[in-house]
């Protein structure tokens, strides 16, 4: 779905394909890269799934508060559906809709919304706003007309090859820079090539597949991590790489391919 990572807004930013466009050129690579991630965990990680789980899960119904967050993740959902249905810019529906949820529910547990600040992980946003600083500070040394260059040289191969080429080096390179700065060069290359079609949905897939290979490829994983870690989990960085060196390739080959054959079938996506 268009809204499902950031990093897709920031690549096409005002150049968003209707819904439909999106499902058509996305929702078979979508769903490739979905199973043969599955898999390959599931090759990877039979021993541990095959093991017992040793441990007492109690059944205990959903409280009420459990049931109310569900339903503000709902409301958040629709929100961003609708806005996005809409062509508006997602940020500031996104922010009201979170803090009428934080208000509803610091009402419903009758406390201030200081703990809720507390547990706000400032540190990631400090991290956000450096990345966005890094994409400026790039920007001006004049490396878009390094990638725009390197895409023109793409377009030159044959759709098959340009495609995995394109596909593959934004996807490494997402865990060099993490994959929303490198979705905004990634965007800015190819606004400012008026490159549409294959090659277009090739970086989005390497966008989206490319921090599959380590934790610093994507802000998600790094926010998903710190999750973990509060719960006393914790996955290194090589675990994490000795999976995604695996994975990664696999899934976007596929997706990749995915995207080929739907460009064949449906003209224009």
């Amino acid at each position: 779905m268009p809204i499902s990572n950031p990093a897709n807004l920031v690549v096409f930013h005002d150049g968003m394909p209707p819904l439909g466009h999106w499902l058509a050129a996305f929702g078979v690579p979508s769903v490739l890269s979905i199973l043969t991630t599955y898999g390959v965990m599931r090759l990877i990680f039979r021993k541990d799934l095959q093991a017992a789980i040793e441990c007492e899960i109690d059944d205990v119904p959903l409280k009420s508060e459990g049931k109310l967050v569900l339903v503000g993740v709902g409301f958040m959902v629709a929100t961003l559906l609708l806005t996005s249905s809409l062509k508006k810019d997602l940020g500031l529906p996104a922010c009201l809709a979170a803090l009428i949820i934080t208000a509803v529910m610091s009402i419903k547990a009758r406390e201030g919304p200081m703990k809720l600040v507390k547990e706000v992980s400032w540190g990631t946003l400090i991290l956000v706003a450096g990345l966005f600083v890094m994409v400026d500070a790039v920007e001006s040394i004049g490396l878009l007309n390094l990638t725009q260059r390197s895409l023109a040289w793409a377009e030159q191969l044959i759709p098959a090859v340009a495609a995995t080429v394109v596909g593959f080096v934004v996807a490494v390179a997402n865990n060099l820079v993490n994959n929303l700065p490198l979705g905004l060069i990634a965007g800015g290359t190819l606004h400012a090539a008026h490159s549409k079609g294959l090659l277009a949905n090739a970086v989005l897939i390497g966008v989206d597949l490319g921090p599959n290979l380590s934790i610093t490829g994507s802000l998600a994983t790094i926010l998903w991590l710190l999750a973990l870690r509060k719960e006393q989990l914790n996955v290194s960085f090589w675990q994490f790489l000795k999976v995604g060196v695996i994975a990664m390739p696999i899934a976007l080959i596929c997706s990749l391919a995915g995207a080929l054959i739907m460009s064949m079938i449906v003209p224009g996506t």
